[in-house]
């Protein structure tokens, strides 16, 4: 899963609006992707409460300790080299100001923001019964539910939009469905049960988001509509069963092992791809090419040159210094592909 996900992440990045000439056939399948799309974060916060269910730290200093390494270290180097970056481009800027005090020097940080602050919120949950922590999923998701509510109603920009990505409460029903889930104990067979339903609520709920859309012109923005948040919602039950299904089987084992692969690379991809691979070399080598006169072929080809070269610096710094790769970019060493096995 984790190795889908980072790829719609870039995906992600990668768009632009359309243009007025755009055909609205290619307007409407980016619709369709970006309602996909749009369950990556969630799906990367679920997993992480998804592994966190199954921590073995001893006490609180040690879980500080694990997870300083683990992710705040990767993410000082790239905000580090982010901002060396920035500074050569722009100097000293009132924006560049601005952005390193908002935590936004690149827009991807704010997960690990959010991340950061779940992981720590959620160290006593590993104390509470499962019935409890039922209990509390539904009032996350009833308080997750209303802010998107509230943001669907509000005019997402500038600071505001900053500041709303930052909200944990944008996210808390994501992180805290992992956490239960990682709890239970039974390897996410549960959602081999849900999946029927969660897949026709999803096709019920994406006939909503279209017919809204197509003819009312409401598409919600980013991850700040109801629709948008109740198919991510229903997606945490439907992928992991999909991807159990996926797994038990040699064909298709044998299919989806590039992804599970890749989710090896997932974190660091995220942290570098923008500015440096979908940032400087597409506006370099991309934005002024023979693709720079058609939205779709400049798109897509901005994300294939974005993504195939992200990972390959991450892959080749994992086999070149896989200590350094490990400490300094996020790559998670290979013995971690049989824990996250489950959730891949």
């Amino acid at each position: 899963m984790r190795g889908v996900a980072i790829i719609l992440v870039v995906y992600l990045h990668a768009w632009f609006s359309a243009w007025a000439v755009t055909p609205h056939s290619q307007v409407l399948a980016i619709h369709v992707i970006h309602l996909f799309a749009h369950s990556a974060v969630p799906v990367f916060f679920f997993m992480s409460a998804y592994l966190l269910a199954h921590d073995s730290s001893a006490n609180f200093g040690e879980y500080v300790r694990r997870k300083l390494q683990r992710i705040l270290l990767p993410l000082a180097v790239a905000m580090t080299a982010t901002l060396l970056y920035r500074l050569w481009q722009e100097g000293w800027t009132a924006q560049l100001r601005h952005d390193l005090l908002v935590f936004d020097l690149a827009g991807q940080y704010y997960y690990l923001l959010v991340l950061v602050v779940f992981m720590a919120g959620f160290w006593p949950a590993r104390f509470v019964p499962q019935r409890r922590l039922t209990q509390l999923l539904v009032v996350a998701f009833a308080i997750n539910l209303a802010t998107i509510a509230w943001y669907q109603s509000s005019t997402i920009s500038g600071d505001f939009a900053t500041f709303a990505y930052r909200n944990p409460a944008v996210w808390v029903f994501s992180f805290a469905f992992g956490y239960w889930s990682g709890r239970r104990g039974d390897a996410l067979a549960y959602a081999t049960r849900l999946l029927p339903a969660a897949l026709a609520a999803m096709a019920a709920i994406m006939t909503f988001y279209l017919v809204r859309g197509e003819g009312f012109g409401d598409y919600p923005v980013s991850y700040f509509g109801v629709s948008v948040f109740l198919f991510a919602c229903c997606g945490l039950a439907a992928y992991p069963a999909l991807a159990r299904m996926a797994l038990s089987r040699r064909i298709t084992a044998i299919a989806v092992r590039p992804f599970e692969e890749l989710s090896r690379y997932a974190f660091a991809i995220y942290l570098f791809h923008i500015p440096f691979f979908l940032g400087w070399l597409t506006d370099t080598y991309v934005s002024d090419s023979a693709v720079k006169t058609d939205y779709w072929d400049l798109l897509h080809t901005r994300f294939l040159v974005a993504f195939v070269s992200t990972t390959v610096f991450v892959v080749l710094a994992a086999k070149l210094w896989p200590r350094g790769a490990e400490l300094f970019l996020g790559v998670d060493p290979p013995h971690r592909k049989a824990e996250n096995a489950t959730t891949t």
